[in-house]
C-alpha cells in the first residue's frame, strides 16, 4: 500500500456526522454553563469548547449594520467538532441536555431498528460492527447494529432490554400459549467477543468499556435483570460446509450415516415447522394490535396536574414507549429532576435563562396548580416564583447552579411517577 493510501485512510464507526442542537447546548443558554462533558467522552479529542460569537436577541437591522457591531455583540461559549472525528457516536450519550445527534445513528431508527428485530419472532441482540464481524447469520440477524455500545443512553438500553421480554413469543408453555403465558422472559443479548473493546481505537482516550458498563448497571439498578453479555466463540460462524465435509471425511461409515441422520432429521423437523410459522406470526400481530388498543386507552386528563411545556426529550419518549409495554418496571425506574424550594424562590429568572430545554417558567406565587398544597409558611413570598416541568426535565443541574438563593434543587422523579404524569 502507497504512503499516499495510508494518509488517506480515516477511521469512521459508522454514526454519521455530528450534529450540535445550538438551541439546546448549555454553552449556549442565555446564561451559559461551562459544560464539557462530550469533550471529556470523545476518544478522538475531536471535541473543543470554542467562543462563539452572537448577536443579542433584541438587536436590530440598524445596529447589525453597524462597522462597529462586534463591540455590541455579546460572546457565549460553544463547542467545535473537527475533521477527526470518527462518528462512533459516544458523545451523544454523554451529552445531559440531549444536544448532540448523528446523522446515522438517531432514537427513532434505534426504535424501527428494534422493533423490526422484535417483530421476526427470533429475539433480539446489540453489536458493534466489529463485536457483530463472523457471528453465525442465524445469531447475527437478530441483531441491531450500533457503532459503539457506548454511545447508547441508559433509556435506550432500557427499551431495548424491555422490548426483549416480548421477542420471543413461542415460550416454554408451547405454541397454543396466549399473550400472557408466553412462558420465560427472553434476554437482550450483547455480543461482545474477547479483547473486542480493549483493542478497539475508541478506547484510547475514555474507557468505553467502563462507559457502557456503568450504563448497564443504572438500569440493572431500575430493575432490568435480562441483559445477557455473550463472549463465547461458539457464537462464531465455523463455515458450516467445512465443518460438514470435515465431519464426514473423518467419521467411519456408521459415523456418517449417523450423521446424515441427522442432519435429514433436522430438515424435517424445519419443514414441519414451517407450517406453525404464519400461526405463530398472525398470534404475534393479534397480541401486538390488542396491546396498541390498550395503550391508545388515555385517562381522563387531570385538571388539577399542571400540563408539561418544555422541549420533548427523545430518551424520555423511550421509557415512555417501554412502560407501555410493560407498566410493572416503572416502579424500580429513578430519574434525576429539579425542583424549587418556593419558600427561597425570589422569581429572579436565572434559572430560567439558564435552561436550554424551556423546563422553568415564572408563574404568579398564587397559582392553585403548582402552591396550594404547600402550607402557608412554604409558599413563595413573592409575586412571581420559578417552576420546573419534571417531564422535561433531565436535571442537568444548570439551574442549580445558577440559582442565587438556593432555591433549585436536584429531585428524584420515579418511573411510576413520570408514567403518572405522563398519561394526564
Amino acid at each position: 500500500m502507497s504512503e499516499s493510501a495510508d494518509t488517506d485512510f480515516k477511521l469512521d464507526f459508522g454514526a454519521g456526522n455530528v450534529v450540535v442542537l445550538l438551541s439546546r447546548c448549555l454553552r449556549l443558554a442565555k446564561e451559559p454553563t461551562d459544560c464539557d462533558l462530550c469533550a471529556q467522552a470523545c476518544p478522538a479529542q475531536a471535541i473543543t469548547p470554542k467562543e462563539i460569537v452572537q448577536a443579542p436577541a433584541d438587536a436590530t437591522e440598524d445596529v447589525l449594520a453597524k462597522p462597529d457591531v462586534t463591540t455590541a455583540l455579546e460572546k457565549k461559549k460553544g463547542v467545535e467538532i473537527s475533521e477527526d472525528c470518527i462518528h462512533c457516536g459516544i458523545c451523544t450519550a454523554a451529552c445531559p441536555v440531549e444536544s448532540l445527534s448523528t446523522t446515522h445513528h438517531s432514537t427513532t431508527g434505534f426504535v424501527k431498528q428494534v422493533s423490526d428485530k422484535v417483530a421476526k419472532l427470533e429475539g433480539l441482540a446489540l453489536g458493534c460492527p466489529r463485536a457483530l464481524y463472523g457471528v453465525a447469520p442465524r445469531l447475527a440477524s437478530r441483531a441491531v447494529t450500533v457503532p459503539c455500545l457506548a454511545a447508547l443512553s441508559a433509556e435506550m438500553w432500557f427499551y431495548a432490554a424491555t422490548m426483549a421480554r416480548d421477542a420471543l413469543f413461542h415460550g416454554s408453555a408451547g405454541d397454543d400459549a396466549g399473550p400472557d403465558e408466553q412462558g420465560p422472559v427472553d434476554t437482550l443479548k450483547v455480543y461482545l467477543p474477547p479483547l473486542i473493546c480493549s483493542d478497539c481505537p475508541v478506547n484510547s482516550c475514555e474507557d468505553a468499556e467502563a462507559l457502557y458498563m456503568a450504563t448497564i448497571s443504572k438500569i440493572e439498578a431500575w430493575g432490568v435483570d435480562n441483559i445477557e453479555l455473550i463472549s463465547e466463540p461458539e457464537m462464531l460462524d465455523p463455515q458450516r460446509s467445512t465443518r460438514l465435509m470435515s465431519t464426514l471425511g473423518d467419521a467411519t461409515t456408521g459415523g456418517k450415516r449417523e450423521t446424515v441422520e441427522h442432519l435429514a432429521s433436522s430438515f424435517m423437523r424445519s419443514w414441519q415447522n414451517a407450517g406453525n410459522d404464519l400461526t405463530l406470526e398472525q398470534k404475534r400481530k393479534e397480541h401486538l394490535a390488542e396491546k396498541r388498543k390498550q395503550h391508545l386507552k388515555r385517562q381522563v386528563p387531570d385538571q388539577n396536574t399542571p400540563r408539561p411545556f418544555g422541549k420533548k426529550s427523545q430518551n424520555r419518549r423511550l421509557l415512555r414507549l417501554a412502560f407501555d409495554q410493560h407498566k410493572e418496571l416503572a416502579d424500580g425506574v429513578e430519574l434525576l429532576c429539579t425542583d424549587t424550594v418556593a419558600v427561597l424562590c425570589t422569581g429572579c429568572g436565572a434559572c430560567i435563562d439558564a435552561c436550554p430545554l424551556d423546563a422553568r417558567r415564572k408563574i404568579t406565587s398564587n397559582s392553585v396548580l403548582y402552591f396550594s398544597k404547600l402550607p402557608e409558611k412554604e409558599r413563595p413570598q413573592g409575586e412571581m416564583a420559578a417552576v420546573s416541568d419534571k417531564l422535561c426535565c433531565l436535571g442537568c443541574s444548570a439551574c442549580v447552579l445558577q440559582c442565587p438563593t438556593g432555591a433549585c434543587v436536584l429531585a428524584d422523579l420515579s418511573g411510576a411517577e413520570f408514567f403518572r404524569l405522563r398519561q394526564t
